[in-house]
């Protein structure tokens, strides 16, 4: 590659814009040797990974999930969730659980072979990276972008977590795609057998992880925006051939979704979102906004996980949201002056908004406020902006003969050790379950999710007194959140404390009234304490709901047998038991 944009005809743009060359260049004879360099850093930052186990989702996703366990029939994969339903959450990525089969089979169960295919593909991101990002800008601009890419720090969780791979997996695949797409725009027009290869990889992709649906946005972008060699309609309509069996694709996926998941969205929504309309949502995400800006261009501090009250979130109009709105409307400013002056740092900005709208939880909840690893793919628009910025900046200096000219080198080379030293070091943090969630509660005191997930690890370890104080600590943090009341009360319920279980299942109950585990739960406690009347009353009034009614109909059966065997009377018949049957006085 060279110093080249995409597109036949040049872009009006400015110096920092890289406008489209009017022929194609000539391949980059230190192509080979740069993109050797650039995986080389990738591997640097991801080494230091391949000695982890499986951690936290690993564990159920992979490590105690008997269906990876096993090569079956490839059918049998598309008819099932991501994640095991036991654990109540959903997603639909069948083809990543069979490559999950695939190097469990290689590695007999060793972690190893998935962390190994982890560094791989991380490193092949980054060349691909580079690649893409050759059709966009001069070389040395690509490369720099796909160098900062390599060793991001806020990549870890993607590459040293085992499940992160379902990332990696769909990172290279739309990058392939977009890379297809460029490369032919640079040349001219779309040719056909392009057209079919982005249309399979785009069936390959939206198969292994739904973010992939961004692609026909992410074509239509650079179309749009990077673009001058027919009117804007005509290119569109020459796009149309390519966009429309894209959707088709996206639509089958979505059917099977439904049918698999029961619905298009599957996960369980994040404690915050539960209940919460759309604009609620806008105005929770205002304040993840400016995590958003701070992890791709400072992520000193890394988090496994982004809760209240870590996080701050507000359901409505709040001072703390004014943050989020200022860089909203200074990106938006950007990328509105960029159009016309730079294409190429308004297509970086176009690619960050569309690849992180499908976790942006404002069409729907998702699980996550934040997860660091949902902005691998996002990174590439935001590294290819600083990228073009750090450049400008330096052929500014350069031309002004100014004595600040090495500060910019020098710089990039201090982020690229950075990013290096900070990506090996943080690899340690996805070693294992049990210092994961020790750290995670160290890191974020204030992060409810943290000390939930400690609490229930202490309890899987047999240590109750330090799970249930961790616990406490979860509900002091997030008070509104039935599932730590109902898990609390279940482990109460399981060393016979019923006393203790049954205020939590009712506070449970308050904020889920549909909670019908939470009634049943009540009325066993209450025939395990010996409240015969109690719990065929709770019992009665479930049955009359319309919850459980076979199980509530043995509780009234268990509570009737017991008050006979003890020969009680309800004191709600018994008054007109003793009218009936007192003798006359006559």
């Amino acid at each position: 590659m060279t110093a080249s944009t995409a597109g036949a005809t040049p872009a009006d743009a400015g110096p920092s814009g890289f406008a489209p060359p009017r022929a194609a260049p000539l391949p980059d004879p230190r192509w080979g040797v740069l993109a050797l360099a650039v995986a080389l850093l990738a591997l640097a930052a991801s080494v230091t990974s391949l000695r982890n186990g499986f951690t936290y989702d690993d564990r159920w996703i992979i490590a105690e999930n008997g269906r990876v366990h096993e090569l079956r029939a490839l059918w049998r994969y598309f008819e099932e969730s991501y994640w095991p339903m036991k654990n109540g959450a959903g997603l639909y990525r069948p083809l990543v659980i069979i490559a999950y089969a695939v190097q469990w089979a290689l590695g007999a169960g060793s972690p190893f072979v998935f962390h190994l295919v982890n560094v791989l593909l991380a490193a092949m991101c980054a060349v691909a990276v580079f690649w893409v990002l050759g059709f966009l800008v001069p070389t040395r601009v690509a490369w720099l972008a796909a160098a900062l890419f390599a060793v991001h720090p806020v990549h870890v969780e993607a590459v040293a977590n085992v499940v992160g791979q379902a990332e990696l997996w769909a990172a290279l695949v739309l990058l392939t795609a977009v890379g297809l797409y460029l490369r032919d725009r640079r040349d001219g027009p779309l040719r056909r057998q392009t057209g079919v290869a982005i249309v399979a990889l785009f069936l390959v992709g939206i198969f292994t992880k739904e973010h992939v649906i961004v692609l026909p946005a992410l074509l239509l972008a650079a179309e749009l925006l990077l673009y001058r060699d027919a009117p804007m309609m005509h290119r569109v309509r020459r796009l149309r051939l390519l966009l429309w069996p894209l959707v088709a694709v996206a639509a089958v996926f979505l059917v099977i979704r439904v049918q698999v998941l029961g619905a298009v969205g599957g996960d369980v929504s994040h404690p915050s979102l539960l209940h919460k309309g759309m604009l609620e949502r806008v105005f929770i995400m205002l304040n993840v906004v400016p995590e958003y800006g701070r992890l791709m261009l400072a992520p000193v501090r890394l988090y496994a996980d982004y809760s209240p009250r870590q996080l701050e979130v507000f359901a409505s109009p709040h001072p703390t949201h004014l943050a989020g709105i200022l860089l909203l409307v200074s990106v938006a400013a950007l990328f509105v002056l960029a159009v016309r002056r730079a294409p190429v740092v308004a297509f970086g900005i176009a690619w960050f908004a569309l690849a992180v709208a499908p976790v942006s939880n404002v069409l729907l909840a998702t699980g996550i406020l934040l997860a660091e690893r949902t902005l691998y793919l996002p990174s590439v628009g935001a590294m290819l902006v600083v990228a073009v910025g750090l450049d400008a900046l330096r052929s500014r200096l350069r031309a002004a003969r100014s004595p600040l000219r090495p500060l910019v080198p020098v710089g990039c080379a201090a982020a690229l050790a950075f990013g290096v030293v900070r990506s090996s070091d943080r690899n340690a943090f996805w070693h294992d379950t049990d210092s994961a969630f020790e750290i995670m509660a160290e890191e974020s005191p204030l992060n409810f999710k943290a000390h939930y997930a400690l609490g229930g690890q202490y309890f899987l370890r047999n240590r109750f007194r330090e799970g249930e104080l961790e616990w406490r600590t979860a509900i002091a943090l997030m008070p509104g959140y039935h599932a730590v009341y109902m898990d609390l009360a279940h482990r109460y319920r399981q060393a016979r404390l019923c006393e203790a279980a049954i205020p939590m299942y009712r506070k449970a109950l308050e904020m889920e009234p549909e909670l019908g585990l939470a009634t049943v739960s009540i009325a066993a406690c209450q025939l395990e304490l010996a409240q015969w009347r109690r719990a065929r009353t709770t019992a009665r009034v479930a049955i009359a709901d319309g919850l459980y009614k076979r199980a509530f109909r043995y509780i009234v059966e268990r509570a009737d047998s017991a008050l006979v065997a003890n020969d009680s009377i309800d004191p709600t018949i018994a008054p007109k038991w003793l009218v009936q049957r007192q003798p006359s006085t006559r």
